[in-house]
């Protein structure tokens, strides 16, 4: 477990090797995100054994959580990358990962970030669209260059998460069903020297805690796969995309680990007749348990309705309670069970009445000065946090447990 008490304080790390996150908070004026790599790096050693002998490349989504000490330690681990933008995959490539390791993914990728991929030679461009592809062609002649690409396909199916996430949905805006096959077929053709598919890829949502409609997709997406092979393209590699979940209501991560297990378990089954090499993209699975968010109590304000604990961090810190109605667990920092338990908003101070971390928490009886920590924070945190208000961004440490 990356965070737990000893003695009545919060710490990170091992027994053999833990610090302490109050002494961490008081060294900083700024809210703190704290994230402990050997967590990190342990999440990243089971995914890769839960697939057993399948040739899989983990393909680490960097929008969860870009922190540069994270990425250079995943990229030693032997791990790949998925990047969004053209300044992901300039950060992956500063930060330990050669153009091989580099897959680009992304709806609205511009002139110039396609540029950069191919000039770098990365090693795939997923494509979202025909008209992405009759650029990357475009492109690819203007530069004497023939990339590697993959077919993003949407392939219709609906899985049981926040509707801002879903991604592989009929309504959703990101990649192509099978009525597009056609012209994409055409593209290539015509571009034969200056493009080349590798293979096809999907991605249904994030936040996935169940895996039926993760293999319906996978199942789905195998037939498209047959089909081009069929056409006589020679394809060798299958994208499943990411999104494992984890249960933001517990410490315990014993059914998230078990579900990994299982994950492994069914891709295997379903993509090593293939006989392809598979690409993963998770992200939260592997970094979200292992970060907090550590704030300061500014004022305690009670009312007859509700008791307030406002702090120097909110919304603009971690965004995901005000954008998803997500629920963070928060945790004093020190003596959690001390006294009586009040139930508080945990709220920022940024002028929105959208701005809180979580409601009616229960906590020990707060006063200014206390730290309260935002649990399993280390994806989509720091990677959402603004400028909003000119408040100045947190502070990042890593623990090298």
């Amino acid at each position: 477990m990356a965070f737990t008490y000893r003695n009545g304080r919060l710490t990170a790390g091992s027994k053999e090797k833990n610090f302490d996150v109050l002494d961490i908070a008081r060294k900083h004026e700024r809210p703190v995100y704290i994230y402990d790599l050997g967590d990190i790096l342990s999440r990243t050693r089971r995914l890769r054994s839960a697939f057993g002998s399948l040739p899989v490349t983990i393909h680490y989504a960097m929008k969860a959580n870009a922190n540069t000490e994270i990425l250079r330690a995943m990229a030693n681990d032997g791990l790949a990358v998925d990047t969004v933008s053209g300044g992901e995959i300039q950060t992956a490539l500063e930060n330990g990962f050669t153009p091989d390791k580099v897959i680009f993914s992304g709806v609205g990728k511009t002139k110039s970030e396609i540029e950069l991929a191919v000039q770098a030679d990365i090693k795939q461009i997923n494509v979202e669209s025909p008209q992405e592809l009759e650029r990357i062609a475009e492109i690819a002649k203007k530069l004497g260059r023939k990339p590697s690409v993959a077919f993003r396909m949407n392939p219709d199916v609906n899985p049981q998460t926040h509707p801002y996430i879903t991604t592989g949905f009929r309504e959703n805006k990101f990649g192509m069903d099978v009525s597009f096959l056609p012209e994409l077929k055409k593209i290539l053709r015509a571009n034969s020297d200056h493009l080349r598919l590798r293979g096809v890829t999907l991605h249904i949502g994030s936040q996935l805690l169940e895996l039926g409609s993760l293999k319906d997709a996978i199942s789905k997406t195998v037939a498209v796969y047959k089909e081009l092979q069929a056409d006589g393209f020679q394809i060798d590699r299958f994208d499943i995309g990411g999104g494992l979940g984890i249960d933001y209501s517990t410490d315990d991560p014993a059914e998230e680990l078990k579900r990994v297990d299982e994950y492994g378990q069914m891709v295997q089954e379903l993509l090593a007749p293939l006989k392809c090499d598979v690409l993963t993209e998770p992200g939260r699975i592997l970094v979200a348990r292992s970060g907090i968010l550590v704030g300061e109590v500014q004022y305690i304000k009670s009312t007859e309705f509700k008791n307030f604990a406002i702090l120097n961090t909110g919304m603009h810190h971690l965004l995901r309670p005000a954008l998803y109605q997500a629920k963070h667990r928060v945790l004093a920092v020190e003596n959690p069970t001390s006294v009586q338990q009040v139930k508080y908003d945990v709220v920022g101070p940024i002028c929105e009445s959208s701005d809180f971390l979580a409601k009616d928490a229960e906590l020990p009886r707060l006063k200014a000065g206390d730290y309260l920590a935002m649990a399993d924070a280390g994806a989509y945190g720091f990677s959402m946090a603004s400028f909003y208000n000119r408040h100045a961004l947190p502070v990042e440490v890593v623990l090298n447990s």
